[in-house]
Formats: C-alpha cells, sequence, structure tokens
C-alpha cells in the first residue's frame, strides 16, 4: 500500500511522546530522508563512512521518537534488498532482505523497490518490529530512491511508529 502525506487536512495534534504535532513528525521524518540522501549522494563511494554517520550523525536520527535511516541497494531481477546502512541495526548491514515478509506476509521489500521505480519516492504503511521497544507496531515510512556512486540502485528511507502519532493521515489513491 503505498501513501502521499497529505500536508493539508492532517487532524489537530498530539501523540508523539513530547506531544509533537503529527504533521511536525512527518515532516521531520521526511527531513531526516532528505539529509540522509544528500550526504549518501555525497558519499556512498565510502559506505562505513556513512553507517557510521548513520550512527552518530544527530541530523539522521531522532532517538526520542524513534527515527532511525535505513538504506537498502536493490535489484528487482535478482530479487535482492540489502541493507548497505542501518542508524538503529548495524547488524543487519549486508543482509539480503528481499523475503523477509510482514506480519501479515508482505514483501515488503519488493513494494518498496516497486514503488521507487514507479514513483521515485513515497510513504508506506506496514508492521515491523520496533528496535527499541521490541514490540511489533505500525510503522509510515518515507522513502527516497537513490543511485550509489557505484551505479546500485537504492533507497534512503526513515520512518515513525503509528501507535505514538494515531492521528497521521494519508492518501493510499497513488
Amino acid at each position: 500500500m503505498v501513501m502521499i502525506l497529505l500536508v493539508l487536512g492532517f487532524a489537530p495534534a498530539s501523540t508523539a511522546q513530547d506531544n509533537e504535532p503529527i504533521q511536525d513528525i512527518a515532516a521531520k521524518t521526511k527531513g531526516i530522508v532528505d539529509a540522509a540522501y544528500d550526504y549518501v549522494r555525497l558519499h556512498s563511494g565510502d559506505m562505513p563512512a556513512v553507517q557510521h554517520a548513520l550512527q552518530t550523525n544527530p541530523d539522521f536520527f531522532d532517538r526520542e521518537n524513534g527515527l532511525y535511516v535505513f538504506i537498502h541497494c536493490y535489484n528487482i531481477e535478482k530479487k535482492e534488498a540489502v541493507c548497505c546502512g542501518q542508524g538503529s541495526r548495524p547488524e543487519l548491514v549486508g543482509k539480503n532482505m528481499w523475503n523477509l515478509r510482514t506480519p501479515s506476509g508482505r514483501l515488503l521489500f519488493f513494494e518498496i523497490a516497486r514503488m521507487i521505480e514507479k514513483d521515485g519516492e513515497g510513504w508506506i504503511e506496514y508492521d515491523w518490529l520496533n528496535p527499541y521497544t521490541k514490540t511489533l507496531m505500525s510503522k509510515y515510512s518515507y522513502v527516497r530512491g537513490i543511485t550509489l556512486q557505484d551505479g546500485q540502485k537504492a533507497w534512503v528511507g526513515c520512518g515513525f511508529w503509528k501507535n505514538k502519532n494515531k492521528d497521521f493521515q494519508h492518501d493510499d489513491k497513488k
């Protein structure tokens, strides 16, 4: 399910831990992706440095709101979505996550790759393990396609947890 964030028409504020309005957490999520995208575009020739930056540069995460960057190099024909950067769980770097399914059985990485190929970027909703709470939660992620310096196709993404941000509205008609 691909979503477009409706900038106008959000429900009234509420719900990140500090009562941050939902439009602010969505904007912060997109801003983190945009900052990471710019960094990756310039530095993807040194992915260990990118990985270090994802974990240490506060432009690429917001621990209070559970925001972190993930980067996957993908190849639809080969059925690959290899984690090439992860701000919260660096042990995932190098793992092909293509066949990993959500609890409802969705091939999430295929869906993201298809969306990137079609639209270049967008919002997607799915259930995922929250690495901070170790519980399954619904998540909204913004992902943006990029070509790395070595020619690999990839996406840069970040998401927020729906259970903390119940008023997020989107449009499923894209």
